[in-house]
């Protein structure tokens, strides 16, 4: 069964909408050519991603973060021999973004927002302790409002210039990510949580013509017969 028929079977069964998920089975990761097997899959669809330590730090610069992470699968296994931990880069040349729900009250602010549509439990998600990661396609034409954002509480948007760990890799504190639905693929993000974390993008505002010559000697004269007149 899917995890959104699990989740409705749940709910028929009398338990809370926040214990439902709760419930929900994750999976333990696979590896293919030393890599976890999700992460392989999705750099062949275009996600970009880079090796991260045991410790707090990536073990490339912050500054170069972005520039290293890669779908190419060469690349990947060579980090891959030393088992790093992985996290892949958000945004429009990943093609996806996520949406982080903190803890308790983060499940509270989701459920509350996404009324009666469920879709959003047959997108890809992950969990690690009390943290969860719901992932989406990048929306075309739109643009994200901000970097980072909280927008209800305990929900945050990680999209463009950012970053996020993936499964099997583990926090600092050694709590370790792992897929809930490993096999669902990623799907369009819902209206209600589009319209709030992003917008249109801007129409191209077409260049100013530059001034024909006659209004240019004309300025330029008009200030030199200022300056004489002073």
């Amino acid at each position: 069964m899917k995890p959104a028929h699990l989740f409705v079977e749940a709910l028929r069964q009398g338990i809370s909408p926040a214990e439902a998920i709760l419930s929900l089975p994750t999976y333990e990761p696979l590896y293919i050519h030393r890599l976890p097997v999700e992460v392989y899959r999705s750099a062949l669809k275009g996600w970009r991603f880079f090796p991260v330590s045991s410790s707090k730090h990536p073990t490339v610069t912050h500054t170069n973060l972005f520039q290293a992470a890669t779908n190419n699968l060469q690349q990947l296994q060579r980090w891959g021999c030393d088992r790093p931990n992985w996290a892949v880069a958000t945004g429009p040349d990943s093609g996806v973004f996520c949406l982080e729900v903190d803890g308790r009250e983060g499940l509270d602010s989701l459920l509350n927002m996404c009324g009666d549509d469920w879709r959003w439990l047959d997108t890809l998600r992950s969990i690690a302790g009390e943290k969860r990661c719901i992932f989406f396609v990048w929306p075309e034409g739109r643009r994200q409002i901000s970097r980072g954002q909280q927008f209800a509480q305990n929900l945050r948007i990680i999209g463009e210039s950012d970053w996020v760990l993936v499964p099997p890799s583990r926090e600092p504190c050694g709590t370790q990510h792992a897929y809930m639905n490993p096999r669902a693929e990623i799907i369009a993000a819902p209206i209600w949580l589009l319209d709030r974390a992003f917008e249109p993008a801007d129409a191209i505002v077409p260049p100013r013509p530059f001034p024909t010559c006659c209004s240019v000697l004309d300025a330029w004269s008009g200030a030199l017969l200022a300056e004489v007149n002073q």
